[in-house]
């Protein structure tokens, strides 16, 4: 007789930062034996470009973000739970895999009504609303930083971050640097700002391009909506630099990268952890100001130069670049030991502890 095939509902935001764990979990549980994975994610084009072309089975979910002001979000969110529920309990679900965000609240709350199994990936330092939450829904909450933040201890369990496998592919850098037309003996700087922080890095860099033009420096930039303005501004300044609004391939772009000059959002350190790659972090000050706690706890290790987004920012940067060019050996040798990324698996032994084993915590 066959075993019974696992079926798996992996539900994330829309944001990078809970869509690209959500894809590495999956990646990892599909390769499992009777493994049927569903992806229900927010409409974006990015998340549904990488999920046809890594062969998911998605389905689009409407989105709800309660608000005080918007009384009819209370009962659109009812809708929502009301249709999560039908979702689950029609295909047969065995566990819901949540990687946080408010669009995955009907789908963490219809698990609780339909009894399903849970688990839920918290990415950053201190824990956002959907996972204070499921500490009284999920059965367990994976966490990538060693938080004391979470309630319910016994739910929680440190298993890092998930990083997908092609931000962990290898390239041989020769190649790569000659592909971007780059200079072996110039150091490549890689600007990434993410979704929402991107304005002000391009503003930063900009703002400081008369200081880089003096280095032997060649760039690769993720722009955002601004990169017409910046491979302007780099031929003005008459740097080297190869500018893109957004890029999939970051292995390919993480192999030739000497420094790095980013937000800290949890999956960016993940990546700088993965690569080891000497970084200046300026957190995003807004959503939160969760990626400042994320930033503290890599910085304090000595894993990376942290810069705050203030008044004074531009003018400490070169001071600060000039300090991580000088301590770049020193930061690759403690990123040897420090890190934040799932390398052994646990999120996964998690979730198949659970399947195998149902609920062990109340």
């Amino acid at each position: 007789m066959n075993k019974k095939n696992v079926k798996i509902a992996v539900v994330t935001g829309p944001t990078g930062g809970h869509f690209f764990p959500g894809l590495a979990l999956a990646e990892e549980l599909r390769d499992k034996e009777n493994s049927e994975i569903s992806f229900f994610v927010p409409g974006r084009s990015y998340i549904i470009k990488w999920l046809e072309q890594k062969g998911f089975y998605y389905k689009v979910i409407p989105e709800v973000k309660i608000a005080i002001k918007k009384p009819l979000s209370f009962f659109k969110l009812i809708y929502l739970v009301f249709r999560s529920c039908i979702t689950l309990l029609s295909g047969q679900f065995d566990i819901v895999v949540i990687t946080g965000s408010y669009t995955t609240l009907p789908f963490l709350l219809a698990s609780f009504f339909c009894n399903k199994k849970s688990f839920v990936h918290e990415q950053n330092f201190i824990p956002g609303k959907i996972t204070r939450l499921s500490c009284f829904i999920a059965d367990r909450i994976g966490l990538s930083f060693p938080s004391n933040s979470i309630f319910r201890k016994k739910k929680s369990v440190i298993t890092g971050f998930p990083v997908p496998v092609d931000f962990k592919k290898r390239y041989e850098k020769k190649e790569i640097l000659s592909q971007f037309n780059f200079s072996e003996e110039n150091k490549t700087v890689l600007v990434l700002g993410g979704s929402q922080g991107a304005a002000f890095l391009n503003h930063l860099i900009i703002e400081n391009m008369g200081y880089l033009s003096k280095k032997n420096l060649q760039f690769i930039h993720l722009a955002g909506k601004e990169k017409e303005r910046l491979v302007g501004e780099y031929k003005r300044y008459g740097i080297k630099a190869q500018v893109f609004d957004f890029y999939f391939d970051m292995a390919k772009i993480y192999s030739i990268t000497d420094i790095v000059v980013c937000r800290a959002g949890a999956g960016t350190l993940a990546e700088i952890c993965e690569w080891k790659v000497p970084a200046i972090v300026i957190p995003y000050p807004y959503a939160g100001g969760h990626q400042r706690y994320n930033a503290l706890y890599l910085a304090r290790q000595g894993g990376c130069n942290m810069l705050d987004q203030n008044t004074n920012c531009i003018k400490l940067f070169p001071v600060i670049f000039e300090k991580t060019l000088k301590e770049s050996d020193m930061i690759k040798k403690r990123l040897e030991k420090i890190s934040i990324v799932d390398k052994e698996g646990n999120n996964i032994r998690v979730i198949m502890e659970l399947l195998k084993n149902g609920r062990q915590y109340t």
